[in-house]
């Protein structure tokens, strides 16, 4: 039986791969990794920490400091010809070969980050519609499951917990397991199986072997995926991304601006596409930038505090 654990740089996904490991030992589990090219730096500084803890083999280089990493950013970025940051790129084509030293370590890259997916796909992902997570997370993690195991003989693993057991199997036919299992593979999810771990449990452990958790959790973002930039994010999300972090807001938001404009180019239906929706006043559905976002914070900051982030990643969860 092969053991295949949903890998990120998030702490979830870390405490089912080790409740994976305490059934079946290390040797049996293989860590699969599917990378956005758009993680936070410590969020790769974090993967490489634990890989190594888990298979108690410390990677062969220094890992780098956050603050050492290239920036990810494209400052001048114009979106017809965007190809991520040169720098920030190979600095990864470089982790992700020496990471080679871990066998059962799986890291894969698709090639592309989320706004070229957009680009590409011509269409800015949302909530409900997510074109980044089903090319740059399912397919290329579905691809490299159907070259190397066999579903009779696999078991695949989650990071969802039991605060949102729902989006693993709500009971009524919805959720991942279901869906995988319709195509015949077995999806598990620890987390949501006695014993039940807190949050601060699985915080308090990686204390206890001296790992640093990803600083994103201490900016009190409610997961560390795609370096706090995420389609399916609502308007908390983005209201604390604003209030901790106005560079990577900032960012997020002459990228959507620069996307628009190539949506409302010549031949295209509209240019009105918004990650977030808005439903003040008449209550209808209406687009809402993330540059209109910030206006309204930046004029009614109290605004913030009627919002609550209650998500985790919705990567391996359905459009």
């Amino acid at each position: 039986m092969q053991h295949v654990v949903m890998f990120s740089a998030g702490m979830g996904s870390w405490a089912a791969a080790k409740k994976v490991a305490a059934r079946f030992g290390t040797a049996n589990v293989l860590l699969l990794f599917t990378d956005t090219l758009y993680e936070d730096a410590d969020s790769y500084r974090f993967l490489l920490d634990t890989v190594g803890e888990f298979y108690q083999k410390p990677f062969p280089y220094n890992i780098p400091k956050a603050h050492q990493f290239p920036d990810y950013r494209v400052l001048d970025a114009d979106i017809r010809t965007y190809a991520g940051n040169e720098k920030w790129r190979k600095a990864l084509a470089l982790l992700r070969q020496a990471a080679l030293c871990w066998p059962n370590f799986i890291w894969l890259s698709e090639g592309r980050d989320p706004w070229e997916v957009y680009r590409d796909s011509r269409f800015l992902g949302n909530s409900r519609r997510d074109p980044c997570s089903r090319v740059l997370k399912r397919e290329v993690s579905d691809a490299w499951l159907r070259r190397n195991c066999d579903p009779a003989s696999t078991t695949c693993y989650v990071g969802i917990d039991w605060t949102e057991k729902h989006r693993y199997d709500d009971g009524q036919g919805g959720g991942l397991a279901p869906r995988r299992a319709k195509e015949g593979w077995t999806y598990q999810a620890p987390l949501c199986e006695e014993p039940y771990l807190w949050k601060p449990q699985i915080s308090n452990a990686l204390d206890q072997l001296g790992i640093a958790k990803p600083r994103k959790y201490a900016m009190q973002y409610a997961h560390n995926n795609c370096g706090g930039f995420c389609c399916k994010a609502g308007h908390a999300h983005y209201a604390n991304r604003l209030r901790v972090d106005r560079e990577g807001y900032a960012y997020d938001e002459y990228m959507e601006e620069q996307l628009r404009r190539f949506l409302a180019s010549p031949g295209a239906r509209s240019g009105n596409y918004s990650m977030l929706t808005d439903r003040t006043g008449d209550g209808k559905k209406k687009t809402l930038t993330l540059k209109t976002l910030r206006e309204r914070l930046e004029q009614d900051p109290q605004l913030e505090s009627e919002m609550v982030d209650y998500g985790g990643c919705g990567c391996f969860v359905d459009d």
